[in-house]
């Protein structure tokens, strides 16, 4: 019984990563690697200065080793690792995201966090990202003109005052165009995150060295029998 419950909590005993239904790109190799460029780039922030992995950091296990987690300003919660995040059917400290490509988004619209706005986001999938985009997700919509009146400095519905104007004087499928390319930025983003999976650890040793034994034992007695 003792061994049972020691074998539950070891990573051998972890199912498959399941599915995500909502990301058609989850899996896609090409998607894993926009991701993963994504993740590092620190342009889809305000101040051009933070990423992704700014606060997740691969070397402390994608925390970022401080009480709470600093991007363009100081975030009000711990950083979370990303590490096995796949597995998990709800997202964040209070669960508001229902899969990893709808957690991605939060940050990056986040005035604490990357504090950028969407808009701005769709520009640089299109200057700096469009052969990737476009080979996963077919052609870019056509962007609003950044002269427009009141655009140079972006446009979100959740930005400051100025960008949320912004967001409202465009027309519904102008919103609709620009959302969609922040919704496929998450999507690629989340396909890098499915792949940061917890690694064997000295638990994981010391229960396959205790199976080992059980094995050992299981044979010594089987040979004493027909001894």
């Amino acid at each position: 019984a003792e061994l049972a419950a020691v074998r539950s909590l070891a990573l051998s005993a972890l199912p498959p990563l399941p599915a995500d239904p909502s990301n058609a790109v989850a899996d896609d190799p090409a998607a894993i690697a926009l991701g993963r460029r994504l993740f590092f780039d620190p342009g889809f922030s305000a101040n051009g200065a933070v990423s992704c992995a700014a606060c997740h950091r691969p070397d402390l296990y994608f925390t970022d080793g401080r009480p709470l987690g600093e991007g363009v300003g100081t975030i009000n919660r711990h950083t979370m690792t990303l590490v096995g995040s796949a597995y998990s059917p709800w997202l964040t400290w209070d669960g508001k995201a229902d899969s990893l490509w709808a957690q991605a988004l939060l940050p990056l619209e986040n005035p604490a966090e990357h504090g950028g706005d969407r808009l701005t986001y769709a520009r640089r999938v299109l200057e700096q990202y469009g052969a990737e985009y476009r080979a996963l997700f077919g052609p870019l919509p056509e962007l609003p003109d950044s002269s427009g009146e009141g655009l140079a400095g972006g446009a979100s519905p959740v930005g400051s005052a100025a960008q949320q104007a912004a967001w409202r004087s465009l027309d519904p499928a102008e919103q609709e165009a620009v959302t969609g390319v922040l919704v496929n930025l998450g999507k690629a983003l989340a396909a890098y995150q499915r792949t940061l999976l917890p690694q064997e650890s000295r638990f994981d040793r010391y229960v396959a060295a205790l199976d080992d034994r059980g094995n050992w034992a299981a044979d010594a007695g089987a040979d004493a029998d027909t001894g």
